[in-house]
This record gives C-alpha cells, sequence and structure tokens, in this order.
C-alpha cells in the first residue's frame, strides 16, 4: 500500500512537463493544481478521519480508502480539464493518506512495542514505490502514452489489491477482526486534550515534517544544481534522483537490521550526523559523479529520520495512533512553506545556498534524539 501510495503521486510529478504542455500551465499554475489546492483538501480530511479511525473500523477505512483511490485514480487519468486534474489528486490524496494512516494505525496498534521497525518496513516499501515511479513515467512515454497511462494502470493495480483485501478480510475470523479493531479504552476528547499537551509528541511530529525537505526538495535542488552550476546534461541530471531514491530504499533496510543492535536515539542521531557530512559532499566542488555518490549517501543516512520520528510520537499516544495522525497533518504547514522559502533562498544566493539550508533536517533530528527526555511507559 504504501509502494502504490508513493507510486502513483510520484507519477503526477514526475510527468510535470507533460501535464504543463497539455493544459496550458505556467510553473506557478501546475504547482497550484497539483500541489497545493490537493495538498490542502487532503490535510483537512485527513486529520478528521483519523480522529474518527480511533473509534474504531479502521479495516472498514483502509479498504474504503482504497476503492475511492482506484476511482479517482481512473477519473484523473480520463479527465481533460486541469480542474478535473487537480480534484482527481485531491481526492486520490485524500482517501490514499487515509488508506495509509489506517493501516498504519493498524499496525503499530498490534505491535506498541516494536513500532519503530513496524515504520521503517513502512518506509521501506514507500522508498521502493519512489525507485519505481520514474521508472513508470519513463516507460508510458517511451511507449507513446502520457501519464494517464501511467495512473490508468495504477488505478486498475489498486483495484485489484482493494478486491484481494476485501476477499481476504470476508474469509477471516470474526474474532480476530473484532480483536484489531477494539476501540481504545480512553474516550476520544480526553485522548485529543493529552496529545495537544504532551510538547514530546509535538516536537517529534515536528522532526518528522522537516524530513521533507529531504525528499523531492533535495532532489530538485540537487538535479538544478548539476544541470546549471555543474554544466551537465538535462538527462544526466534528471536520472540523479535515482540514486537518492535507491539509497532510501538502502538505508530503510539497513535500519530494520541496525535497530536490533543499537537504540532508537542513537541511530537518530548517527544517522543525523552522517547525514550533514553527505550533504557537504554534495556541495563539494567534486567530479559530477562524485556528487551523485554523495546523493546516493544522503538518501541511505536520512532514511531512517521521518520513521523513527513518528515511531517516537506513536509512542506518546500508543492507544490513539489517530490523534497523532490528526496532529501531524498541522505540520502541513511545513510541506507548503519549505518550497517556497527555498526557492527564494535560491533565487537570491543560488542553489549552493538552498541545498546548505537541507541541513536544517539532520541537525532538528539529531537535537531531538539528544535533548528530549523519554517520556513515561505506559
Amino acid at each position: 500500500m504504501a509502494l502504490l501510495d508513493e507510486l502513483w503521486s510520484g507519477v503526477a510529478f514526475s510527468s510535470a512537463p507533460s501535464i504543463e504542455r497539455e493544459f496550458a500551465l505556467s510553473h506557478r499554475g501546475y504547482v497550484a493544481l497539483v500541489f497545493v489546492g490537493p495538498l490542502l483538501v487532503a490535510s483537512v480530511l485527513e486529520s478528521a478521519i483519523a480522529l474518527l479511525s480511533d473509534a474504531g473500523g479502521r479495516r472498514r477505512l483502509v479498504l474504503s480508502g482504497q476503492a475511492v483511490l482506484a476511482v479517482a485514480l481512473g477519473l484523473t487519468a480520463w479527465s481533460r480539464s486541469p480542474w478535473g486534474l487537480s480534484i482527481g489528486l485531491a481526492v486520490a490524496g485524500a482517501s490514499s493518506g487515509v488508506a495509509c494512516g489506517a493501516a498504519q494505525a493498524l499496525l503499530v496498534s498490534a505491535n506498541p512495542h516494536d513500532a519503530d521497525r513496524v515504520m521503517v518496513r513502512f518506509t521501506l516499501f514507500a522508498a521502493v514505490g519512489d525507485v519505481l515511479t520514474p521508472l513508470v513515467a519513463a516507460c508510458a512515454i517511451a511507449l507513446g502514452h502520457s501519464y494517464r497511462s501511467g495512473l490508468g494502470a495504477i488505478a486498475v493495480v489498486v483495484a485489484a489489491q482493494c478486491a484481494w483485501m476485501a476477499l481476504h478480510a470476508a474469509r477471516e475470523p470474526s474474532g480476530q477482526t473484532s480483536r484489531v479493531s477494539t476501540p481504545p479504552s480512553e474516550p476520544l476528547r480526553a485522548a485529543l486534550a493529552r496529545a495537544v499537551r504532551s510538547y514530546r509528541l509535538w516536537a517529534w511530529l515536528f522532526a518528522a515534517a522537516m524530513c521533507t525537505l529531504l525528499d523531492e526538495l533535495v532532489v530538485a535542488l540537487v538535479a538544478l544544481h548539476l544541470e546549471r552550476d555543474r554544466g551537465i546534461s538535462e538527462a544526466f541530471a534528471a536520472a540523479a534522483p535515482l540514486g537518492f531514491c535507491a539509497g532510501a530504499a538502502l538505508g530503510a533496510a539497513l535500519t530494520d537490521r541496525v535497530l536490533v543492535r543499537m537504540g532508537r536515539r542513537a541511530v537518530l542521531a548517527t544517522s543525523g550526523l552522517l547525514c550533514a557530512v553527505a550533504l557537504a559532499g554534495v556541495l563539494a566542488r567534486a567530479p559530477v559523479l562524485v556528487s551523485c555518490l554523495t546523493l546516493f549517501l544522503v538518501g541511505i543516512t536520512c532514511a531512517p529520520h521521518h520513521a523513527l520520528a513518528f515511531a517516537h510520537a506513536y509512542e506518546e499516544m500508543p492507544n490513539n495512533p489517530g490523534c497523532v495522525q490528526a496532529i501531524a497533518q498541522l505540520f502541513i504547514v511545513v510541506d507548503l512553506i519549505a518550497p517556497l522559502a527555498l526557492g527564494l533562498v535560491a533565487d537570491r544566493f543560488g542553489l549552493r545556498a538552498a541545498i546548505a539550508c537541507l541541513v536544517l533536517q539532520p541537525a532538528v533530528i539529531v537535537v531531538c534524539a539528544v535533548c528530549i527526555p523519554r517520556g513515561v511507559a505506559r
């Protein structure tokens, strides 16, 4: 599920030139219709449904979210209007977020003492989706198709997955289903009030939100830096993200193994320091292949950050993962402001200065790992 979530959204973003040409959009119009608008709508819907999910019925949310996602992707691929594209992506983003959030909550609730490894494995599948994204988009274009074919194909896969899950749920013993879907003992209002008062929860969710800096943003900035400042070809610069995505997938796999030997905070602090060093290597005036290698190392070292930060947040509210997910949506402001702020820095001081600002993510991770006290065991 995490793989398909990254795959369909990545196809929409990696097909930006095709979408802009088809609908005669400016860069600003593309960002507004494909990124900002759908992101805001999805955030509001996800936060409301995440709160309700703590009352039970997460399995139904997973199934219904996947079903709506399949329909939304199919309609998006069929739509010939830019507004249809924007609305379709908004619905797809909300339904995918609801399904993935409910699935994540189910996994964390079933494994409350192993949330870190659950989140790392969830991230691993998402990283595999990131790796496959440019390949799917490139294959569709090479075969003479557009992003529509990619979204349509993913819609078929999501529908098939949804049907398989429905059949599996129907065959599952009722006792097991009721056990997983049992509502938490703490009332929703009391749980939300406690979550709002927990500064540790807010700090870890802020750290998780900062991980947006070393995701699509680092890929875009480094690709522009390699092409415009280092003078390499556009095709080679476009291929650079594959190294980062492959590194993130490898980093998630390694984290799953390292957590057995090291504590969660030790992994965060160590990977944060190494990530800062790797970012410095990206900025060094070394041969282009060395810069690509350091981007691969950035992917490896930043891979544990979002998963383990969110695991810490879930640990603060082990019986109410929906509350955690709802409050996390408030940090959507980071996703909206960070690209604009880095764009301003790049315009005024250059791309190298904007890339240097990305060190804020590992810095926040290290500070949280070292300075935030452990919560009281529940």
